[in-house]
């Protein structure tokens, strides 16, 4: 990876057996990963939630329906905060910034204490369907992992 120490090195890599400029690889794409990890997280969410339906007790299962909705709830609110963030362009953060993320934690725990005092759901299941998202992204990276070996073993 480069050092972005220069103007613009990512146009400038090359192959070094070639010396051409090596082409992004299509499936890395910023766009498509984000599609895939947003539907990676309702995969998981649903795998989960139909083995606990299987396999577990109904509080359970409530647990991951919601922490598995507090977890969707939080990556849109943190992938929306981010944008925003990026996108004064400066290099300082706006104003507040490090209040919203704080606030954001504070309502899901506040939601997940609450459910958890309904006796309804489970707080295991709770910080389980909480883990749907590193889960969706261990599954990209795998994915990501495999295509570049799959797309390199294709070049020799």
């Amino acid at each position: 990876m480069s050092d972005n120490s220069g103007p613009d090195q990512s146009s400038s890599e090359t192959d070094s057996a070639h010396d051409e400029p090596i082409a992004p690889l299509g499936f890395t794409e910023p766009a498509a990963v984000e599609r895939r990890v947003w539907r990676n997280i309702f995969a998981v969410i649903a795998l989960a939630t139909v083995a606990a339906a299987i396999f577990a007790d109904l509080r359970f299962m409530l647990g991951l329906i919601l922490g598995g909705g507090l977890a969707l709830l939080n990556y849109k609110w943190l992938h929306a905060s981010l944008r925003a963030v990026l996108g004064t362009g400066s290099r300082k953060a706006p104003p507040g910034t490090t209040l919203k993320f704080i606030v954001r934690w504070l309502v899901i725990a506040a939601v997940a204490w609450a459910g958890n005092q309904t006796g309804y759901v489970d707080a295991a299941a709770i910080l389980a369907g909480l883990f749907a998202p590193a889960v969706a992204v261990m599954i990209e990276a795998a994915y990501v992992t495999f295509k570049t070996l799959a797309h390199r073993k294709g070049e020799r």
